[in-house]
C-alpha cells in the first residue's frame, strides 16, 4: 500500500497565533473566549494547565483574556477593554477581513448575506457588526427573498466550500437584484485544503480526515472526500484509527487533515500507518534487492533462511550452502530480541558486516537493513514537497551532499540553499538544512532537494498574511529600526514601514528622537498601504490625544491656571497652557485698568495667572482673561478710558487745534472747548439780580 500525505497538514497559521499565545508568560487565570481550537483532546490539554473557555465576561475581571482566531462579537470586545483584564485579540487576519468587509457595506446601506454556519463562532463576530441584521444562509436551497432590498453584499465563512459559494453566487444573480456584490473571503488555505482532498480522493482507494468532527473546515473536508471516495474516514484520536479495518486490496491511501489537527496526532497516525507491525502498509523497496549465491559481501543486502535462534542470536544460511549468524544486538532496532518470535525456515532480509568468514560462519545485521528500511518509508512521506531535514555531509561542486534517507542520496544544488544565490558553500557543512524534494529518482536512489521553495512560500505567506492584515485603521506593534531626516522607520513583522515627521507628533519638536526611540516597540496606526510599490504609513501621533482635547479636560471654561507668556503680539499676549496649544489673552483683558501698549505689562517667560473665558472647539482656540484674576480695584481709582471732547473750531484753526491736542488721554474738561452760552453770561453778576 502506498500512502499520499496532503501538503497542507496541521494548524493554519490563525490557530498557530491563538496557540502561541497561550504559551506566553500572561497575568493569571487566563482564560479564553469560547474553545480556543475545536479539538477536544488539545481543550482537555489547556484545561489541565488551569487554561478555561468563558463564553460571558460575568465571571471575568481580572488576569488574560485570549479572543481566539474566530473572533467574538463586537460587544464582548467592549465589555473587556472596560474590564481589569488583559485583553488578547487572536483573531485571524482572514476572519478580521471579512468583519471588515461587512461592517464597512453596512454602513453604506448594505444588506449582508453571510454564508456560514448560524451558530459558529465567527458567522456570530460577523453577524454583530451588522446589528445582528445580516441574512446567514446555511443552505443554498434556503436563500431568503432579497428583493426587498436595494443592495446586497455577500460574504462567507473562511472555511466555507468554496464550490456552494460559487453556486451561492449564481443563485442571487438570476435574482438581478439592483446591487449586487460578493467578496469571496474563503481562506485561501482553507481553499488549498479542500483541493487537496477533492484530489487525493479522486485517486485513492481510501482516505483518511485527521481532526475533530467539531471542527467545520475538517467536517467539510470529510465531505469533499466521502463523496469520492466511499472509503473515507474520520480520525479524531489513536484509537478511533485503530478501530479502522484497512482492506488488503487498497493499494493507495491518501491523508489529509484539518485545519485544527495538532502535529501530533498527524505524526501519530502516519507511524502508526507506516508500522511494519501494522501489515507492513508500506511498500518494501528492499525486497526488490537483487541477490544471487556469491559468497556475501560486507554492506551488502541478502536474503536469508532462519535455522535456529536463540538468547545469543539467529543462525541462519544462505542458499542452504553458506552458513551465518545474526549476533543479538543486531537482530532489532529496539534491542528488544526476543529469541521464541523467530522460526525456523523464516526469511529475513540481513546485512552482511563482516569481510570474512570466521569458522565458516559470516556476520550479518538485521537491525542494518530496518534501519535502511525506515529511511526508505520516510522518503514515501515527502513525495508531495512536505518538508524534511537534512544535515550536510558534504560541500561538492555546485551543491551540497546531505545525510540521506535509507539508501537514498539527498543533494541540493547551490542554486536552491537561499532565495539569493549562495556563493560561498564552505559555512554549511554540519549544518541541518529544511528541505523540500524537487525530484526523487528511485532507479538511481537519489533525491534533489531545495531550501529556497520553503523561505520562498514562507515568504509569501508572511506577505500576504501581512497585506492582509495592514489596511488603513489597523493598529500595529512596531520596533523603532532607523531615524531619518524627513521620518521614522519601523519594522513591523519584519516589513519596514514609514512614520512621517507630520505623524509623530501633535506638539513640536527637535528631534524624533525625543518622542520614538530606536530600538523600542510602540503601537501605531496604519494610516496607508500600497502593496504594488511595497509602502506603508503608519501614524504614532494619531493614538495619542490632541493637546487640544488633553488643555480641555485640564482646563474648561470658568477655570484658573498659571502660565508662562509664550509670545507678545500689538493685540495680546499667548499663553502656553500644554505643549502645543497656547490661549490669548487680548490686551483688553490684561489688566484691571486701561492697557495703551501689551508690552509695559508682559514679557515673554514671564508668568501669569489666567482665567478661561472662552474655548472654542471647531478653531481650536482658547480665550483668556489676566484681570479677570486680579482683584478688583476701587471706583475713584479706575481710570476711564479718555473721551475726546467735541470740536467747533473753523476749519482755518482745526490744524492748528490738532496739532496742540497730542495726547488722546488727557482729561476732559468743560473749558478747554468753546461754549457759547458760558460766554454770553461770563459779565453778568448773577448775586445781583
Amino acid at each position: 500500500m502506498r500512502i499520499v500525505k496532503a501538503k497542507n497538514l496541521g494548524f493554519c497559521f490563525g490557530v498557530r497565533q491563538s496557540m502561541s499565545f497561550l504559551e506566553q508568560d500572561n497575568p493569571l487565570p487566563v482564560r479564553t473566549y469560547g474553545e480556543i481550537i475545536h479539538n477536544a483532546g488539545i481543550i482537555s490539554k489547556l484545561e489541565k494547565k488551569g487554561i478555561f473557555a468563558v463564553d460571558n465576561l460575568e465571571a471575568v475581571d481580572s488576569g488574560t483574556l485570549v479572543i481566539r482566531s474566530h473572533g467574538a462579537p463586537k460587544e464582548v470586545l467592549l465589555e473587556a477593554e472596560k474590564k481589569n483584564i488583559k485583553l488578547i485579540n487572536a483573531i485571524c487576519p482572514f476572519v478580521q477581513k471579512t468583519r471588515d468587509i461587512a461592517e464597512n457595506k453596512y454602513k453604506e446601506g448594505f444588506h449582508i448575506v453571510i454564508f456560514g454556519t448560524k451558530n459558529h463562532p465567527e458567522v456570530i463576530g460577523i453577524c454583530s457588526v451588522c446589528d445582528y441584521k445580516a441574512s446567514v444562509v446555511e443552505d443554498i436551497n434556503e436563500l431568503p427573498d432579497l428583493n426587498n432590498y436595494d443592495k446586497v453584499c455577500l460574504v462567507a465563512q473562511t472555511t466555507s466550500s468554496e464550490e456552494k459559494f460559487e453556486k451561492l453566487v449564481d443563485k442571487i444573480n438570476q435574482m438581478h437584484l439592483k446591487v449586487f456584490e460578493f467578496y469571496n473571503t474563503i481562506c485561501y488555505t482553507t481553499q488549498n485544503r479542500q483541493k487537496e482532498a477533492f484530489s487525493l480522493s479522486s485517486t485513492c482507494d481510501m482516505m483518511l480526515v485527521i481532526g475533530d468532527s467539531g471542527s467545520s473546515n475538517t467536517m467539510k473536508l470529510y465531505d469533499i472526500c466521502k463523496g469520492n471516495c466511499q472509503e473515507t474516514y474520520l480520525v479524531d484520536s489513536m484509537e478511533t484509527l485503530k478501530k479502522i479495518k484497512i482492506k488488503k486490496a487498497c493499494d493507495t491511501l491518501g491523508v489529509v487533515a484539518g485545519a485544527s489537527a495538532p502535529t501530533e496526532l498527524i505524526t501519530e497516525v502516519i507511524h502508526y500507518m507506516v508500522d511494519d507491525k501494522n501489515g507492513s502498509l508500506f511498500r518494501d523497496e528492499v525486497a526488490k534487492i537483487p541477490h544471487g549465491n556469491k559468497a556475501p559481501q560486507k554492506g551488502k543486502i541478502r536474503k536469508v533462511t532462519v535455522g535456529s535462534s536463540t538468547p545469543k542470536g539467529i543462525t541462519v544460511n544462505l542458499d542452504g550452502k553458506i552458513d551465518g549468524f545474526i549476533p543479538a544486538e543486531e537482530v532489532s532496532l529496539n534491542d528488544d530480541f526476543n529469541p521464541d518470535a523467530f522460526t525456523s525456515g523464516e526469511q529475513l532480509e540481513v546485512m552482511c558486516i563482516s569481510d570474512k568468514a570466521e569458522g565458516g560462519v559470516y556476520q550479518f545485521s538485521k537491525k542494518a537493513v530496518d534501519k535502511i528500511k525506515e529511511g526508505d518509508k520516510a522518503v514515501d512521506t515527502i513525495r508531495n514537497g512536505e518538508e524534511f531535514s537534512a544535515v550536510v555531509d558534504e560541500i561538492t561542486k555546485g551543491g551540497l551532499l546531505c545525510k540521506g534517507m535509507g539508501r537514498y542520496k539527498i543533494f541540493v544544488p547551490a542554486s536552491q540553499i537561499k532565495e539569493r544565490f549562495v556563493t560561498d558553500l564552505s559555512s554549511y557543512k554540519g549544518k541541518t538544512l529544511r528541505l523540500s524534494r524537487i525530484e526523487i529518482d528511485d532507479a538511481r536512489r537519489r533525491i534533489v532537494a531545495s531550501q529556497k521553495v520553503i523561505l520562498e512560500n514562507e515568504r509569501k505567506e508572511k506577505e500576504d498574511i501581512f497585506w492582509t492584515s495592514v489596511v488603513p485603521g489597523v493598529v500595529v506593534t512596531g520596533k523603532v529600526k532607523n531615524i531619518a531626516s524627513f521620518g521614522v522607520f519601523v519594522s513591523v513583522d519584519g516589513f519596514d514601514c514609514l512614520v512621517r515627521l507630520t505623524d509623530i507628533s501633535w506638539a513640536k519638536f527637535k528631534s524624533p528622537e525625543d518622542i520614538l526611540q530606536k530600538g523600542k516597540k510602540y503601537d501605531f496606526v496604519v494610516l496607508s498601504a500600497d502593496r504594488e510599490k511595497g509602502k506603508v504609513a503608519l501614524g504614532y501621533k494619531q493614538l495619542q490625544k490632541h493637546p487640544f482635547d488633553v488643555a480641555v479636560e485640564k482646563y474648561p471654561i470658568g477655570s484658573t491656571f498659571k502660565g508662562k507668556i509664550s509670545s507678545i503680539l500689538p493685540f495680546g499676549a499667548f499663553v502656553e497652557i500644554v505643549p502645543g496649544v497656547e490661549g490669548l489673552i487680548h490686551v483688553s483683558e490684561a489688566s484691571n485698568t486701561y492697557v495703551k501698549n501689551i508690552n509695559d505689562v508682559f514679557k515673554p517667560g514671564d508668568e501669569v495667572e489666567v482665567k478661561v473665558t472662552n474655548i472654542d472647539s471647531e478653531t481650536r482656540k482658547f480665550t483668556l482673561s489676566a484681570k479677570a484674576c486680579m482683584a478688583e480695584l476701587p471706583v475713584e481709582e479706575k481710570e476711564d478710558k479718555p473721551v475726546k471732547a467735541e470740536k467747533h473750531e473753523p476749519k482755518a484753526k482745526a490744524s492748528k487745534k490738532k496739532e496742540e491736542v497730542k495726547d488722546d488721554s488727557t482729561e476732559w474738561r468743560e473749558e478747554n472747548d468753546n461754549n457759547v452760552f458760558a460766554d454770553l453770561l461770563k459779565d453778568i453778576d448773577i448775586d445781583k439780580k
